[in-house]
Parts: structure tokens; C-alpha cells; sequence
């Protein structure tokens, strides 16, 4: 089945019953929603959105719809019933009194690559300048460079993506996600123990509850790092205001660069390391943290407890 969008109204609607099928339409925007399977986004120099869907080893429905220029591919909402289930469907969430973050304790599967074949492979060729989102899936995912924004929301994810042009990017704990550049803004938000590895950005929002693991490259402005746990935040180089807030064990590492200016918030064991120069930092330091900074300009404004090393040498609270 080939369709063109353009023939039918405002909205048009497809429920996948075969093995294979295929929808093509002109869309900006494509929503992937409560979708588990093996998702493959390739770009094109074109103006239309295709779509084709194979079925896995198990039979799972799913509907792909236009409404008001935007694709929506939905599947089925997570069953407590699927016994191969990545994730628990029942998120038990634990309040950080400092900024009301939530971590989520998931499962994660021993095979992932197994655990995705009983579910759909979804192709889906779009322009490069549209935008991609995904809501409450569980993905294998493979992507293409895109112009435009992707948006996961809530999503365990497994696989990688190119280059994009702004990223909003909320992943449970089992994730393994590597992205490309951002040429923008960059917004993380890791929960449990997840990773995510990614490229430059010229922007860099980055906030872990638990255990997870974000590794970046170089940000070109405003960096800011909230850790709720033992999670750790690494970082290739800093050209801007850097702002870190740590409750427990957690660690931020940044390998060069220039935080101007540099301003710390630990509450626990956590550290702050910054092989390159600090540019007025203001440290608010309580219980038994470390800071250790490569270089300093001015004046070093410091609150609380902990060790704060410049250059190597501890510096005496004054």
C-alpha cells in the first residue's frame, strides 16, 4: 500500500495488518508513540515522509496517522504481562528533595539485540530538516543526521544517531544511546543507569538521577550539570559559564577549557574536576567534597567544607 497524503483530508489514518506495509506523506514532523521495535531513520533530500513497517517474529499492531502535518506511528502501551519486557512498566520514583528529580529503577534485557526481534521494524525516510520525537518507546535505534530536533521522552533506547540540529533527550535506566554533534542546544536528562555519549554542542543542559553516565565533547557556551546520586558527567572541553549542582556521590570531570564563571553546589561526597581555568568560581561545599581546579582568575568565593585544589596544591579556607 503506497498512499500520498495530500490526496485525503486533514487527517488520514492506517492500521498495519500485514506483514509488510508501506505510507508515504508530506509532513515536518514525525511522532513515534508507545512504540517498541527496531526504528531506522534514514534522510533525504525530498519533501516526503515514507514509511514502511515490517512485523517481527511476533504480531504487534500499529497505526501511522497525519494529523496537521505531523506523522504519528503509534503502537501498544507496555504490558506487565510481557515476561521478555526490557523494562518494568511500573517506574518507582524517589524524590531528590534538591532540585524534585526522579530516578527510575528499570530491568534492563540480558540479549538486547534477541529481545528486538520479536517486534517491528519500522523504516522511516524523511527530510533532513524535519523533526523527530519519541514518547514512552523502547527502541533499537539507528538515525541519520538531522536539520531539525529530536525529543525522547521517557524512552529506554539501544543504538545510536548522527549529527542534529537541537536534541531533547529523556532516557530510563538500561539505555546505551551514542549521538552525534548538536549544533545547538543539547538538554540530557539520564535516569538510573543509563549512558549516553554524544559529540560537540554549543549547549549543554545535563541532569542524572542514580547511576548514570553522560560523556560529551566540547561545549562552546553555557554548560550546567545537576547530579541526583552517583551518576558522572564528563566533558571534553568548556568556552562559557559552567554551573554544577551534585547531591551525594556523584562526579563532574571536564578535561579543558575556560568556565567563566565557574559556580559549584555540593551537598555529599561528590567532586568537580576542571583541568582547565576557572574564572571567578563561587563553591558552596557541604560535607566532604573535592574540587580541583587546573587554573584560577580572581577571587576564589567559598562556602561550607571539602578540599579545593588549584593546581594541584589544597587550598587553606580562608
Amino acid at each position: 500500500m503506497r498512499i500520498i497524503a495530500g490526496l485525503f483530508a486533514a487527517a488520514a489514518l492506517f492500521t498495519i495488518n500485514a506483514a509488510a506495509s508501506a505510507a508515504q506523506f508530506t509532513a515536518s514532523k514525525v511522532l513515534f508513540q508507545d512504540i517498541t521495535g527496531d526504528v531506522r531513520i534514514t534522510t533525504t533530500g525530498g519533501d516526503y515522509v515514507d514509511v514502511n513497517i515490517r512485523q517481527g517474529k511476533v504480531y504487534r499492531p500499529i497505526s501511522v496517522k497525519l494529523v496537521d502535518g505531523e506523522v504519528i506511528i503509534a503502537g501498544e502501551r507496555w504490558r506487565d504481562d510481557d515476561g521478555r519486557n526490557c523494562c518494568d512498566t511500573r517506574i518507582r520514583r524517589v524524590e531528590n528533595l534538591q532540585r524534585d528529580r526522579v530516578a527510575a529503577v528499570r530491568s534492563e534485557p540480558e540479549d538486547r539485540d534477541a529481545f528486538f526481534e520479536d517486534y517491528p521494524v519500522i523504516e522511516v525516510a524523511l527530510p533532513r530538516k524535519n523533526d523527530v520525537t519519541f514518547t514512552d518507546a523502547r527502541i533499537k535505534l539507528a538515525m541519520q543526521a538531522i536539520d531539525g530536533r529530536l525529543i525522547l521522552e521517557g524512552c529506554y533506547v539501544y543504538g545510536e544517531t548522527s549529527d542534529l540540529g537541537q536534541a531533547t533527550i529523556g532516557v530510563i535506566s538500561g539505555s546505551r544511546l551514542a549521538i552525534g554533534d548538536v549544533k545547538s542546544m543539547l538538554e540530557l536528562d539520564v535516569s538510573g543507569a543509563a549512558a549516553v555519549t554524544g559529540g560537540d554542542a554549543a549547549m549543554a543542559d545535563i541532569d542524572i538521577a542514580g547511576a548514570g553516565d553522560v560523556m560529551i565533547g566540547a561545549v562552546d557556551g553555557m554548560l550546567d550539570v545537576s547530579i541526583a546520586g552517583s551518576g558522572l558527567a564528563r566533558v571534553a572541553r568548556i568556552d562559557g559559564p559552567m554551573t554544577v549542582r551534585i547531591a551525594g556521590s556523584g562526579s563532574t570531570a571536564v578535561q579543558g577549557g575556560s568556565a567563566d564563571k565557574l559556580t559549584v553546589s555540593i551537598d555529599g561526597s561528590g567532586g568537580v574536576f576542571l583541568e582547565g581555568r576557572a574564572v571567578a568560581p563561587t563553591l558552596r561545599l557541604y560535607g566532604s567534597p573535592v574540587v580541583r581546579l587546573g587554573a584560577v582568575d580572581g577571587r576564589i568565593t567559598r562556602y561550607g567544607a571539602g578540599e579545593v585544589y588549584v593546581a594541584g596544591k589544597l587550598v587553606s579556607k580562608p
